[in-house]
């Protein structure tokens, strides 16, 4: 199938560079989006780039390097290897959720007949139909962590385990690095972060071509707090994907949320 790509990044304007990172590899038919997660610590490499760009465009690099004949899951369990061992060449210690590099993931590989997805977090894989549909494939596994959290350390303080109080977990730091211990574990989350755990949580499917009008890659800086998924790619067809994003970033002015880096890949077929 003939099909037109659009990409789309733009930096939060509390960061000094994107934390985002996407990839367009037509010739192997490979696309994807990469969220790294803002880092607890301050570590920066030699370049000044800190743990979430490092991820990020780690497995931006990775997928760029896959060929015809690669999987995505074998891709990302070679990146997520390789990036165990960049973290420890750098002497960050990866028994400590607070100082892992992790990034979230969304990636697509184009065949004749169906497209393949592989997907860790909140950056999700979204497909429209011909007949107006718009399907999410993917669930967003940080939603809703916080309270999973808290729910995880009342059920620990219960049976005896040693828990801080909850008041402890108001200060954000505090309940945030909590919150990367539960990386790939049940109950927690999903993050590409070098865990061997990873490829067990690692949610991967595939989609007929047949009837598909396009593909939407996001990462959560997309997301409006009054709309679905399912409306915000609507909204991003009808009057362009910066059109929307410039109302989205407007609302979360007008509201005082939190503006994060915006990524998206749009696969359009004709």
């Amino acid at each position: 199938m003939r099909y037109k790509v659009e990409a789309v990044q733009l930096k939060s304007p509390s960061k000094k560079e994107s934390e985002d990172a996407y990839v367009l590899h037509e010739e192997a038919g490979v696309f994807g989006v990469f969220d790294g997660a803002t880092p607890l610590v301050s570590f920066e490499d030699e370049d000044g780039h800190n743990g979430a760009y490092l991820a990020a465009h780690h497995f931006r690099e990775q997928l760029q390097g896959m060929d015809a004949n690669d999987t995505l899951i074998q891709t990302i369990e070679s990146a997520n290897t390789r990036l165990y061992e960049n973290m420890v060449a750098y002497g960050v210690d990866p028994s400590k959720g607070e100082e892992r590099w992790s990034t979230c993931v969304a990636a697509v590989k184009l065949e004749s007949t169906h497209f393949h997805y592989a997907h860790l977090g909140d950056s999700m894989v979204i497909a429209g139909d011909k007949m107006g549909a718009v399907h999410v494939l993917t669930t967003d596994t940080v939603a809703g962590i916080s309270d999973r959290a808290k729910k995880k350390r009342a059920e620990d303080r219960e049976v005896g385990r040693a828990v801080r109080e909850e008041s402890y977990y108001d200060v954000l730091l505090h309940k945030l690095r909590y919150n990367r211990e539960l990386a790939n574990v049940p109950g927690g989350y999903t993050v590409a972060n070098g865990m061997p755990e990873v490829m067990t949580h690692l949610d991967t499917g595939s989609y007929p071509m047949k009837d598909l009008e396009d593909i939407w890659l996001v990462s959560d800086g997309l997301f409006h707090p009054g709309l679905s998924l399912e409306e915000t790619c609507r909204k991003m067809k009808q009057q362009g994907i910066r059109s929307y994003i410039n109302d989205l970033t407007a609302y979360l002015e007008n509201h005082r949320h939190p503006i994060d880096d915006r990524t998206v890949v749009h696969l359009r077929f004709t």
